[in-house]
């Protein structure tokens, strides 16, 4: 990894402060920014599937600089531990949603910013949270669920008993196929962190994301949602045809 990339990431790691909460055995680990901002209203980031809070890498030093920042490892994912068996999106969202509870235990609301999968789940969390969320913001998130075409489903195993030399082209065909809207975009310090997210992920995600929970979730939605997608009518997790709506 370049110097840049390498100093970005412990950078941000090392001024970040440590929260942890357990729920039903579950430990779930929070990294904190934006000390100075604690009487503000704070926003809390859930990544996405296998990732961590370091998908937030090239956001947090612009959103610290003027909000309270709170990234959470989703259960099974970076630092937290498994969730309880049998899981599914229901579970993990209370899950999640109590976490918050226990760590926001002081302030009145928040803004909550998700990707991918922690935006599936995140609609269930807008219902047991709707008194609390300000705003809702979802980026590239399957509303529709992951479909059976597309590149979502062109991705490749990476075998556990390779070499990291032979495994990391892998995980960059897949970074490319999936993360990222333009391939150029997945560069050292991208692979970087999906591999390293890759070696601590347990949950599995992706059958929970073909389901249409979050669509049935948003219908009802108490909150007032911005939804981001890579460009119109393409979604590299779904590819929704055209005139589908939630509603």
């Amino acid at each position: 990894m370049t110097t840049q990339a390498d100093y970005l990431l412990k950078s941000l790691f090392e001024r970040s402060k440590v929260l942890h909460s357990n729920i039903n055995g579950c430990r779930l680990v929070w990294r904190e920014w934006g000390y100075q901002n604690v009487g503000r209203q704070p926003i809390v980031l859930l990544h996405g599937g296998s990732g961590a809070w370091n998908h937030w890498v090239r956001n947090i030093p612009v959103l610290e600089k003027g909000f309270h920042i709170l990234a959470l490892d989703l259960p099974g994912c970076g630092d937290s531990s498994d969730p309880p068996k049998p899981y599914d999106a229901e579970s993990l969202a209370t899950i999640v949603s109590s976490s918050i509870d226990e760590v926001l235990e002081s302030y009145s609301s928040f803004d909550l910013i998700a990707f991918s999968f922690g935006g599936f789940l995140s609609g269930l969390i807008a219902h047991s949270q709707k008194r609390r969320i300000n705003r809702l913001t979802l980026i590239g998130s399957p509303i529709l669920g992951l479909t059976g075409i597309g590149p979502a489903n062109e991705l490749v195993e990476v075998p556990k008993d390779i070499s990291e030399t032979e495994a990391v082209p892998l995980y960059l065909h897949n970074l490319r196929k999936l993360m990222v809207f333009k391939p150029e975009a997945a560069d050292e310090l991208a692979l970087e962190i999906h591999v390293e997210n890759m070696a601590k992920a347990r949950l599995r995600s992706r059958g929970i994301a073909r389901t249409s929970i979050l669509a049935e979730s948003l219908k009802k939605s108490p909150l007032p949602i911005t939804l981001y997608f890579w460009r119109e009518g393409y979604d590299t997790s779904s590819r929704p045809r055209w005139g589908q709506k939630i509603r």
